[in-house]
């Protein structure tokens, strides 16, 4: 379904009554509903958790254009790279057991090698400091509903040579592991991997008993099947001028999954997901991901304990990036987060321990400068509860 710009305005304008809270003041709506007409926004949910409590919930436009479904902060959606943090939590409640120490070399636990010239350590996938690559493989193996290749599978044809998904020069990068910071999204596919072997037990399975149930997330899974898509939002593209708007992963432009964009506006993408998927296919929605933040404002408590919380949440490299999180300023202060991005999704997280304080903003579509976009709506998010 497309839905050119001027009859988006005339929806949005009729659906942004649902954005108003109890506790919002009218002149906070129009900051929202104003950015969602020059970006091109059809829904935009998110909510602020202060001390244990959520104190603001906005949720302005629709989940379906077309149904006019409106959104809130039970729609579920991919919440696209902050999924790597679930993948490292998991991760690291392996390593509070004493399953492995964070520089070990993951080749020695794999059956297949990640890269026979050099270690490469769980540290360095956590950093995004590997040297692996997301080669053109990544980008082309999108596919709507799930995958029907296992994770496993699909990461020993990337690491392989003459495997289906092997390109040397394209899978890795020319410098060598620990050398070098480049986000790498295939990093976390091989994490979540990790997690499969060091506990004997399915990826979405582990994530499952976990995380999702011990924190009350019952309607988030990995997979597609086993959510109720008729509360998951439409992962919507905007095409302008003939072109879609969406990110470039494996060096290629991914506007559009499962659709082809004939004329500019709004552009139904399928939904999708990837054999790679401990990295950024997640799907939950604002309401439960509070319940997730909320564990890392508490210390960790019911699902990490504190000394992991803190270890996660120290900078290892460049400056910014703790274990997967990495923190920045918002209004003087320290808030770690991660950002989320994928065709038709934008996603943000972002908290402070000290203050109690904690954000979360979903919207159904991919935005120009989308990291630095989300940042802005999440910092005014914040500064405004």
């Amino acid at each position: 379904m497309k839905m050119r710009r001027r009859d988006f305005l005339k929806v949005a304008a009729a659906g942004a009554i649902y954005g108003c809270s109890r506790s919002e003041e009218p002149e906070r709506d129009d900051f929202f509903v104003a950015r969602m007409e020059t970006m091109h926004i059809p829904g935009l949910t998110g909510c602020v958790m202060r001390n244990g409590e959520m104190v603001r919930e906005i949720a302005y436009g629709f989940s379906d254009l077309e149904k006019k479904t409106p959104i809130d902060l039970d729609t579920i959606q991919n919440i696209a790279s902050i999924s790597k943090t679930f993948t490292a939590t998991a991760l690291m409640q392996l390593w509070e057991q004493g399953a492995f120490r964070l520089d070990d070399d993951v080749n020695a636990v794999l059956s297949f090698t990640v890269n026979p010239k050099a270690a490469v350590t769980f540290r360095q996938l956590l950093t995004h400091t590997s040297g692996i690559a997301d080669g053109t493989s990544y980008s082309r193996n999108y596919v709507c509903g799930d995958p029907e290749i296992t994770l496993s599978e699909w990461l020993e044809e990337y690491f392989t040579p003459g495997g289906r998904f092997y390109n040397e020069d394209e899978n890795f990068h020319p410098w060598g592991p620990g050398e070098r910071y480049t986000y790498c999204n295939v990093a976390f596919g091989l994490l979540g991997h990790l997690v499969e072997v060091l506990s004997d037990e399915p990826f979405a399975d582990y994530c499952k008993s976990h995380i999702f149930e011990p924190l009350a997330m019952l309607e988030t899974s990995w997979f597609l099947a086993d959510i109720d898509t008729a509360k998951h939002a439409i992962p919507y593209t905007w095409i302008e001028q003939g072109e879609a708007r969406g990110p470039t992963w494996g060096g290629e432009p991914l506007g559009a999954i499962g659709a082809v964009a004939e004329a500019d506006g709004y552009l139904a993408n399928c939904l999708y997901n990837h054999p790679n998927y401990p990295d950024g296919f997640l799907r939950t929605s604002v309401r439960q991901l509070a319940l997730y933040m909320n564990a890392y404002l508490r210390g960790g408590e019911p699902i990490l304990k504190k000394e992991t919380v803190d270890t996660m949440l120290k900078v290892h490299s460049e400056e910014i990036w703790g274990l997967c999180w990495y923190v920045r300023d918002v209004g003087g202060l320290p808030f770690w987060g991660h950002g989320g991005a994928d065709p038709g999704v934008n996603t943000r997280i972002d908290f402070n321990r000290e203050t109690g304080v904690g954000s979360i903003l979903f919207a159904n579509t991919f935005m120009d400068d989308a990291a630095a976009e989300m940042r802005d709506l999440n910092a005014h998010l914040i500064r405004t509860s």
